[in-house]
């Protein structure tokens, strides 16, 4: 007990040094809080001039909240944020832990368990933490609204998810999931809290002022634009950046040229939003039960989230790497899968599945960083789209892993 309190504090602490370090050299919380200096002073926070030359894409309310900040030293406000995405990493693993049956796991599977999520899924922290973002807060937001809803809070449940989704529209489909599963109340109730958060800042702003706002924000998020249509630079990783720059000639950070056929925009248009059209209807093969109803256990419940969670940076454009730490949920149930059923599945291993485990698996792991792969081979993957094609992968191995699989040697309880 008493080494499980003294690792704790020096984790603490080590999460707190990384929070600091991390404050000095990010940026991204910096376009934020510049967004909060500049709507108190009545200027148009979607038009330049921008805090490190970066678009703000987040909601009016969003920019207000923060405005308190904005006469604070930037690397206070960052240290800030920084260490409460720790504390609010450490909470994402323990609401995801309650969707698995504990006492089955050995203290030495459950060292296991905890080291394969973390080396799995740091990769992303740190890109979320190191540009001072907000995917850790909204992964959480989701995790705990859920949990709210499942136990019969839903107005707590539909205040925080709505929150969330206005600040970024990522948790959006977790809203329609409400409804498949028979919560009808949570899912009006989260609506109304939305469009009560778009309408919030009139008090301060005035109805005119708000108003404006919310066009230009609707403006520049509209997912028809021909900007989210193609996306060629090396940052973003969702379909919309992979799909294209296979499909037609697009200049991209490195002169190597990616297209095998040169299609039109319209045709690639259409072929993207087909392909994402298969990645939505994939969500009621995951489900796999009749609308309005409950899933069978917690397990199974945890399982289909995790595809609507690494299904949500794939779906949406412009999404960075460090959106992808919305596949943690993912990573922790196949983490926990391979070390439960570890004595089974080794049994059934060669070389061909050793070798692509590996190779998926390492696009998930810190060692894909510019000091390790080099910098070089670090933009080719960037320039081939590679996190998206694994997390494409991902999505095969969690089908493959099925609860169902374990569910018969242990059966969680219904929620």
């Amino acid at each position: 007990m008493h080494k499980n309190k003294y690792l704790l504090i020096l984790l603490a602490i080590l999460a707190i040094a990384f929070a600091i370090s991390c404050a000095k050299t990010g940026r991204d919380f910096e376009v934020f809080v510049d967004a909060g200096g500049k709507i108190i002073n009545g200027q148009n926070i979607y038009k330049p001039p921008f805090a490190q030359n970066l678009q703000y894409y987040y909601s009016p309310l969003f920019a207000l909240l923060l405005s308190p900040l904005a006469g604070l030293p930037i690397v206070l406000s960052q240290a800030f944020w920084g260490i409460l995405s720790c504390f609010l990493l450490y909470r994402i693993w323990i609401l995801s832990t309650e969707y698995f049956d504990l006492p089955q796991l050995s203290s030495k599977q459950r060292v296991w368990w905890i080291a394969v999520s973390l080396v799995l899924t740091a990769r992303f922290i740190r890109y979320d933490m190191t540009a001072v973002q907000m995917t850790i807060f909204l992964l959480w937001a989701t995790l705990q609204s859920l949990k709210w809803f499942w136990n019969d809070k839903p107005l707590a449940g539909a205040a925080l998810l709505a929150f969330a989704i206005n600040i970024k529209l990522l948790p959006l489909p977790f809203v329609f999931y409400l409804l498949y599963r028979k919560k009808i109340k949570g899912a009006m109730l989260t609506c109304l809290c939305y469009v009560l958060y778009l309408y919030l800042p009139v008090l301060y702003l005035g109805w005119d002022s708000n108003n404006f706002l919310l066009a230009e924000w609707f403006t520049l998020i509209n997912p028809l634009q021909k900007n989210w249509t193609i996306e060629a630079e090396s940052g973003p990783s969702s379909l919309v950046a992979m799909i294209p720059v296979y499909l037609t000639d697009t200049v991209g950070v490195l002169p190597v040229k990616r297209n095998f056929i040169n299609l039109s925009y319209n045709i690639v248009f259409i072929i993207v939003n087909a392909v994402r059209l298969i990645f939505v209807i994939l969500t009621l093969v995951f489900l796999r039960s009749k609308p309005f109803t409950s899933t069978h256990s917690k397990l199974s419940q945890y399982w289909e989230m995790s595809y609507l969670f690494i299904a949500i940076p794939l779906l949406f454009p412009h999404q960075q790497r460090y959106a992808f730490i919305y596949a943690a949920p993912a990573l922790i149930y196949l983490a926990w899968y391979f070390v439960f059923n570890w004595q089974a599945i080794k049994q059934k291993m060669n070389l061909f599945t050793w070798t692509g485990l590996f190779i998926v698996g390492i696009n998930f792991t810190p060692l894909i960083g510019r000091d390790i792969v080099t910098s070089y081979v670090y933009e080719l993957m960037l320039h081939f789209r590679v996190l998206t094609f694994a997390a494409i992968a991902l999505i095969v191995a969690l089908w493959l892993c099925r609860p169902e699989k374990t569910l018969n040697k242990v059966q969680s309880p219904t929620v």
